[in-house]
C-alpha cells in the first residue's frame, strides 16, 4: 500500500481523526477513569488516602514533585549510605513517624551493628578470645572456619603471656581480647576488628581479598564469601554478655528511635546462652536476660518522655516486646523444651512476651506441616497454663518457592502477622483467606537482591492485603545494610514505585501500628481492635491517635519546608487518590 500523501493526511486529520475534547473520547476517558478508581478502591492503602487532610495530601504532591525530580539524578540499587544523606526525599523520609518495627531479629540487628558491638567488647573487662583446635598463627588458618574461635568472658584463665596469633599457642586458653586486637599480624587493632567482622559474617568489598572485582561478579561474590565465614558463636559471645547487653541494647533503641520508630517488636532466636555479669557459666534459663530488657527498656522509655531533644522530629517512644524465635531446624525434644522455656518465661514477664516464632528460613529448615505436633502441643500447654502467646510465622519463603506450602500451615495454625510471604501473590484464593483474617504482611525490600520494583509488596498492595515494612530476619539484609534501618526500607519503597507515593508509605506506615502486639489480646478482642482502628477505645486505638498527630506534623513540615519551591500555591485540595501509573 502506498504512503499516506500529505493532502490525505490533512483530510483525515481535519475531518475524520475525533479531537480530545469530542463526546466519543470523553465518554472514553471517562469511563477509564472509573476503571481505574474502581481498581484503586480494591487497593489496601485506599481508605487511609480517602482519609487524607488537605495539608497531607498537599505534602503528597510535594514529595511526587521531589521524588521525580531526583529519578533523573539517583537509583534505589546503585546509592551508597553517604549518597542517600543527600537527596531531599531521604531527608523528609528520615522524619516521617514510621510506627513500629514489628519484624525484626536480634542477632541480625547485632550484625548490621557490629563495629558497636566489637568497641563494646574491647570496652569490657575480661572480655577474651580463644581456638579450641589449633593456632592462628597464619594467614590461611585465620581464614579457616573450621577453626572454632569463641569470645567469653574469664576471670582467671586470661593468660596475658601467651597470643593466639603465635604457632606455640594451646589450643583452648583463652587470651585478653584487647591484647589479640593489639597483637593481630596484619594491621592490628584495625586488621583485627576486619578479621572478627569477616568471621561473624560482614565483608566489605574492600576488605575481601577472596572477591574477584568485575562489577557483574563483584557482590556475589562478596556475598558469599561472607556467608561461608559467618560464626553465631562469636556474635552471641559478645552480644550475650550482661554488660555488653545493656549497653547494646540501649544503643539499639536510641538508633530506633532517632530512625522515626515508636514501637519496636525484637525476635531473639532461642536457644542461646545469656551470661551474668561476672558470670562464666550461661544462666540456666532467661530470666535474667528479660530482667535486663525489662529494666533497659523502661528506663529508655523514661528518658524518652521526660527528656524530649526535638518533639517536632522524634515521635513519642511506647516502648517494645520481644517475640520468642525458636530454630526450626532443631530435633522434636529440642523445640518442645524451648517451647516449655518460652511459656515458662511469659508466666513471668507477661508484658515483655508477646508471642512465638520459627526461625531461620522456612525452605531450610523443618516445614510447619513436619512441625505440627509440637506446634500443637505448644498451643495446648498455653491454654493449660492461660497465657496468651500467639503466633508470628514467617512463610512462603525459600529459593524458587521452596516454602510455599507453610502459607497455608500458617494460615490455618492463626497466625497473626505473615513473614515475608514473597511467594503469596501467586495464591489468589490464600490472598482472600488473608484479608478476611485481618492478617497483615511484614515485608522487607533487602538491598542488592535485583530490581526492586519487582518486589510483590506492591501487588499486594494492589489486592487490598494489608502489608508493612520490615527489617526481616535474614542476615543477608544486615549484611546489605540493615545498618541504614527503616528509613532506607520507606525510601526505597518511595522511589521504587510511582503509584506508591507518600501516601502509600504513610499507610504502611500505620498499618505497623495498627497490627501491633501492643499487649495481650484474645483473637476476638485482637480482630475487633485492629477493624475498628482509632475509632476504637483500647490501647491501640490510642496508639493509632497518637500516630495520626504525629503523620499530621510531619505533613505540615513538609508543606512549610518545600512548599515555596514545590507547592502549587493553593489550598492543598486534592482527591489523594492514586495516579494512573503503569509503575
Amino acid at each position: 500500500m502506498a504512503p499516506l500523501t500529505d493532502e490525505d493526511y490533512h483530510s483525515i486529520l481535519t475531518t475524520e481523526l475525533p479531537f480530545p475534547c469530542d463526546p466519543i473520547l470523553q465518554k472514553y476517558l471517562s469511563s477509564r477513569t472509573a476503571l481505574i478508581n474502581e481498581e484503586y478502591k480494591q487497593r489496601s492503602d485506599s481508605s487511609f488516602r480517602q482519609a487524607l487532610s488537605p495539608i497531607a495530601k498537599a505534602a503528597c504532591r510535594i514529595v511526587d514533585r521531589i521524588r521525580d525530580e531526583e529519578h533523573h539524578h539517583v537509583t534505589t540499587t546503585t546509592l551508597t549510605p553517604d549518597a542517600m544523606t543527600k537527596p531531599k526525599s531521604w531527608q523528609i523520609i528520615q522524619r516521617l513517624p514510621k510506627g513500629g518495627l514489628l519484624r525484626a531479629q536480634m542477632d541480625a540487628l547485632a550484625l548490621a551493628n557490629v563495629d558497636r558491638l566489637i568497641t563494646l567488647a574491647l570496652e569490657t573487662p575480661g572480655m577474651c578470645l580463644s581456638s579450641s583446635n589449633g593456632n592462628l598463627a597464619t594467614a590461611e588458618a585465620r581464614g579457616n572456619t573450621t577453626r572454632r574461635v569463641e569470645i567469653r568472658f574469664r576471670k582467671n584463665d586470661q593468660k596475658s603471656e601467651q597470643s593466639i596469633w603465635s604457632s606455640d599457642y594451646e589450643s583452648g586458653t583463652f587470651v585478653p581480647l584487647t591484647n589479640a586486637a593489639d597483637d593481630y599480624p596484619e594491621g592490628g587493632r584495625s586488621g583485627f576488628s576486619k578479621w572478627l567482622k569477616a568471621r561473624c559474617g560482614v565483608v566489605s568489598r574492600s576488605d575481601d581479598s577472596t572477591t574477584t572485582t568485575t562489577p557483574q561478579t563483584e557482590k556475589t561474590e562478596s556475598f558469599s564469601s561472607a556467608e561461608g565465614r559467618a560464626d553465631s558463636r562469636l556474635l552471641r559471645g559478645m552480644l550475650y554478655y550482661e554488660p555488653i547487653f545493656r549497653k547494646f541494647l540501649r544503643h539499639l533503641l536510641v538508633q530506633l528511635m532517632e530512625d522515626g520508630l515508636s514501637w519496636s517488636e525484637l525476635r531473639l532466636t532461642f536457644p542461646l546462652d545469656y551470661y551474668r555479669t561476672g558470670s562464666e557459666s550461661p544462666e540456666p534459663d532467661s530470666d535474667q536476660l528479660f530482667v535486663v530488657i525489662g529494666q533497659e527498656a523502661a528506663s529508655y522509655c523514661r528518658q524518652a518522655t521526660t527528656t524530649p531533644d526535638d518533639p517536632g522530629q522524634r515521635p513519642p517512644f511506647w516502648g517494645l516486646r520481644i517475640i520468642w524465635s525458636t530454630t526450626r531446624n532443631q530435633d522434636q525434644r529440642s523445640i518442645i523444651e524451648d517451647a516449655d522455656s518460652c511459656i515458662a518465661t511469659k508466666m513471668i514477664w507477661s508484658d515483655l512476651v508477646a508471642g512465638y516464632d520459627l526461625a531461620d528460613t522456612d525452605a531450610l529448615g523443618r516445614s510447619l506441616t513436619d512441625m505440627l505436633p509440637e506446634l500443637f502441643w505448644f498451643r495446648k500447654q498455653c491454654a493449660l497454663e492461660e497465657v496468651e502467646i500467639p503466633f508470628f510465622l514467617d512463610a512462603g519463603g525459600g529459593i524458587d518457592g521452596a516454602g510455599e506450602c507453610n502459607l497455608f500451615d500458617a494460615l490455618l495454625l492463626g497466625t497473626r502477622r505473615l513473614g515475608n510471604a514473597p511467594s503469596l501473590y501467586r495464591h489468589p484464593r490464600m490472598m482472600e483467606a488473608v484479608k478476611d483474617k485481618r492478617i497483615l504482611v511484614e515485608s522487607c525490600l533487602v538491598p542488592g537482591k535485583g530490581d526492586i520494583s519487582n518486589h510483590p509488596l506492591l501487588a499486594l498492595i494492589a489486592q487490598g492485603v494489608p502489608c508493612a515494612l520490615s527489617l526481616g530476619d535474614a542476615k543477608e539484609h544486615a549484611r546489605e545494610g540493615a545498618g541504614l534501618g527503616m528509613t532506607h526500607q520507606f525510601w526505597t519503597a518511595l522511589h521504587a514505585w510511582e503509584s506508591l507515593g507518600l501516601a502509600g508509605i504513610g499507610s504502611l506506615a500505620e498499618n505497623s501500628v495498627r497490627w501491633a502486639a501492643f499487649e495481650d489480646q484474645p483473637p476476638e478482642s485482637w480482630i475487633r481492635d485492629i477493624r475498628a482502628a482509632s475509632v476504637g477505645s483500647g490501647l491501640k486505638a490510642k496508639r493509632l491517635k497518637e500516630w495520626a498527630v504525629e503523620w499530621e506534623r510531619f505533613c505540615l513540615w513538609i508543606v512549610t519546608e518545600y512548599g515555596d519551591d514545590y507547592g502549587e500555591g493553593g489550598d492543598g485540595d486534592g482527591d489523594g487518590d492514586v495516579t494512573a501509573s503503569a509503575n
